[in-house]
Order: structure tokens, then sequence, then C-alpha cells
């Protein structure tokens, strides 16, 4: 007779993410409907009967993994036929033809806006007679349907608040990967932030490629009908339903919650906002504003609709509402047609700005932006040059302003035991620094109070 205890397995799903956080989003929505399907995740590819790699296209580095991934499971796909393999992410929609013609053994795409359809993809392959042929990358899908979550952390959740992104700037391949802006209903959002409190989660991070652009879409506005049950004051005025609002009312029905979003677009950064950002006790003191450079000339090739003046305005506002807010960005060096004057434009700003964290890149050319097609182009050894002379100064001013706040005593909401140090604890403060500092394990989810005594690039370590 066989064996009953070794004859079943059930099967495995194994998920490799690259990229940014609303990625990693979307993988724990495609964990949490597979396991709803009956799969079970899978600690390495060589175990499992589904893989898929959700990927990014920001970044030429990503796309680079990802086809050596292919490559190494092209074997695998041989020794085993009915193993079923599918790229997700931003690069299914951009690069479906480059993907079939190097990886033609790939079961399906699917882009972000249509990860719901997982697991009937999947069904789909599962009873097909050959790889290839099965689809899911139509821009056009409504991305705001509700799925099962398995939530990678205990403390700190993200919530999906607005999708897409209708801006255009000139290097950004997000517009061609996950369309243009559609925003959750706003009670969708809150209902899961009800959900989230429920489960003792103590913070969230509200996600959107722009995601101060929430709301617009929605054209509607609020009514004391609307804002009763929303769990809104009645008010006889009509209020617009935009991000702030949504602060406000996220600040209203969970009160001990922290509460942090990304990315904003100067552009919509309004007094509103800032305000909310100063008012309201939940909204943590961090800004993850992107300036790319402080050229208003590669600004306005790069179509990004504002001046460094305009930005530098946001920042000064920001400050005198909030002393003590952190503000981090992103820059961009070697944009086509940078000169040399112009990125010490940038280098200046940096030191006049004095940001919290940075991240930097050189630019990437991307397919299906207008950038890709300029014929000015800075040589890669400029590029280079000109991103080591930013990273060196930027580190150093991000060490110093650190040092200066040693001594001070932070609100820390400890995470977990440390990655590099698990003898330690590892949290974070309001302006989103890692604190790294001994306390017993049972202190996870709890905030503390945590004192800085030594400054590092990242953050602190201290003592409670």
């Amino acid at each position: 007779m066989p064996d009953h205890e070794t004859a079943y397995r059930p099967r495995r799903f194994f998920l490799q993410t690259y990229g940014c956080q609303m990625n990693y989003h979307d993988s724990e929505r495609m964990m949490g409907m597979m396991e709803a399907s009956g799969y079970e995740p899978a600690a390495d590819p060589g175990d499992a009967d589904v893989i898929v790699f959700n990927t990014c296209s920001v970044r030429e580095k990503p796309e680079r993994k990802l086809f050596a991934e292919l490559g190494r499971l092209r074997k695998l796909k041989e020794k085993r036929p009915e193993l079923i393999i599918g790229v997700s992410g931003c690069m299914a929609p951009r690069d479906a033809d480059i993907i079939r013609e190097r990886a033609p053994y790939m079961d399906f795409l699917i882009g972000p806006r249509s990860i719901c359809r997982l697991p009937e993809l999947v069904r789909k392959a599962e009873l097909q007679s050959r790889p290839g042929g099965i689809d899911a990358v139509d821009l056009f899908d409504d991305p705001t349907p509700l799925t099962a979550v398995r939530r990678t952390g205990t403390v700190s959740a993200w919530v999906d608040i607005i999708f897409g992104c209708s801006y255009n700037c000139s290097f950004c391949a997000v517009p061609s990967a996950r369309g243009r802006e559609v925003s959750r209903p706003p009670e969708q959002i809150l209902n899961e932030i009800d959900e989230l409190v429920a489960l003792g989660y103590k913070e969230v991070t509200l996600l959107g490629q722009t995601v101060n652009a929430y709301g617009r879409d929605l054209h509607y506005r609020l009514g004391s009908d609307s804002r009763s049950r929303m769990g809104a004051s009645p008010s006889n005025s009509r209020t617009r339903m935009d991000f702030s609002y949504l602060l406000e009312q996220i600040d209203r029905r969970a009160p001990d919650l922290r509460v942090s979003f990304t990315s904003p677009h100067p552009q919509l950064f309004t007094d509103r906002l800032i305000n909310a950002v100063a008012d309201l006790p939940t909204v943590c003191e961090h800004v993850h504003l992107p300036l790319q450079s402080a050229s208003n000339e590669v600004l306005r090739r790069m179509k990004r609709g504002y001046t460094c003046e305009q930005y530098l305005k946001i920042v000064d506002k920001l400050r005198a509402a909030v002393p003590d807010i952190a503000i981090t960005t992103d820059l961009i060096v070697g944009f086509p047609g940078e000169t040399e004057v112009q990125f010490r434009a940038t280098l200046r700003a940096v030191e006049e700005i004095q940001f919290d964290q940075a991240f930097m890149f050189i630019y990437s050319p991307r397919r299906h932006t207008e950038a890709v097609h300029f014929d000015d182009t800075v040589p890669p050894e400029v590029q280079k040059r000109r991103l080591q002379e930013l990273i060196a100064l930027a580190n150093d001013l991000f060490r110093r302003k650190n040092e200066r706040r040693l001594g001070e005593t932070f609100e820390v909401l400890v995470e977990g035991p440390s990655d590099k140090n698990p003898d330690r604890l590892c949290g974070r403060t309001r302006g989103n620094k890692v604190m790294i500092f001994d306390g017993p394990v049972e202190l996870t989810g709890r905030l503390v109070q945590a004192r800085a005594d030594k400054a590092f690039l990242w953050g602190f370590e201290g003592v409670l």
C-alpha cells in the first residue's frame, strides 16, 4: 500500500520580487491569492510547481536579473515540463515581446493592474498542453478588486490607495507599465485600515506612484451623507475627496496608528497637505519628495512640471510647519543634455536642502519613454563620475546631520530583532530613521523611547 504520509504533497509557489514598495505589496497580494487557492510557499524555485518573477522596469539592473533567472530556469523547465513559469510586474506589459523572444518556454505574463487574475492564469497554464500563449497585460484592467493578502510583517503594513500615474515624465517607465491613475474607493481603504488595526498593526504606509494625486479621478464631492458613512463629522459643507481629506479620516478613525506615505509629486504638494502633515498626530514627520534634478532646464526636459525654486518653497514651508521633519528624495544624474553647470546646481541644492537620505541614480534609458530618443547623451564615464561625486557629498551630509542629533530621545516603533545582529532590536523613528538598541524581543510592536548614542548614514544606535 502507498505511504499516504509521503504520497501527497501540496502544490508550491515561489515568488521572486524586484523593485519598489508597490511591487513588494503586489507580491503580498499574489502570495495571499495563491495560498487561498491551496498553494504553499516554496523556499527555493527548485521545489516549486509555480514560479513567478515580479519585475521592475524603472532601472536596467532588475531587468538583467530577470533574464539571468529565466535563463537558469530553462534547464529546469526542460526536466519538468509541468513547471509553470510566469512574469508579473512592470516588465510584463512593457517588454512582453522581448520576454517572449528570450524565454518562449514561459507560461504567462501578467501586468500589475491584472494581478487579481493570477489564480485564473495558473489554472489555465495547468490545463494547457504546451507552454506559452497565456496573457494578462491589459492596462485597462480595473486594478482595484479586493484580494487576499499575506502580509510579510506583523507591525507595519502597506496599503494601496491609488494605482498608475497620469503624469508623463520623459524618463519614466511607469505610465506604460501601470497605466493612468485609478484611486481606490475611500470606504475600501478605510475598511482595510480598520482591519489592520484590529489585527494589531501599529503603522501603515499609503502607497501610490503619485500618492498625493489620490482622489482627483473620483468625480464627486462629499456631502454630509457621504461624510457620515465614512465616519466623518457631519457638516453642511461639501468637501472634495482628496489625499489630505483621506489622511484626516484615517487620523480620526485610528488615532493610535502611525501613518506614512510614498511617493508624492511636488506639483501636488499643496499648503493643505503641508497643514495635514503638521496638524495630524498620526502622520509621521517624514516626507519622501523626489527632486530628480536642481537644474530648471533638466527638469523641463524631464517634464517634471515644477522648478527648483518651487521645490525649495515646499521644503521651506514643510520645515516651518514641522521643524524636525525628515525629508528624503530621488536624484538622477547624467540625464541627456545635462551639462557640468547643471549637475553642479544639483550639488548646491543638496547642500542647501540638507536631505536626510536620498536614492541616487545614473539616468537609465527606458523603452517606451520620450527620453530614450534624446540624442545628446552624457558619456558613461561622466555619468559615473558625477554619481560618485554626488554620493560622496550626500553621504557626508547625511552622517553629519545624524551626528547633530546625538543625545536626543526619539519615539521608536520596534520592528523586531535586527537583521544584521539578531541579539539587538531594530526600530524606526517617526522620521523613518533606523534605531538599533538592546532590549527584550517582547518589545516588538511597541512604541518605546530611545536615546541616540551613535550616528551612521542610515540612522542611529541607541539605548532605551
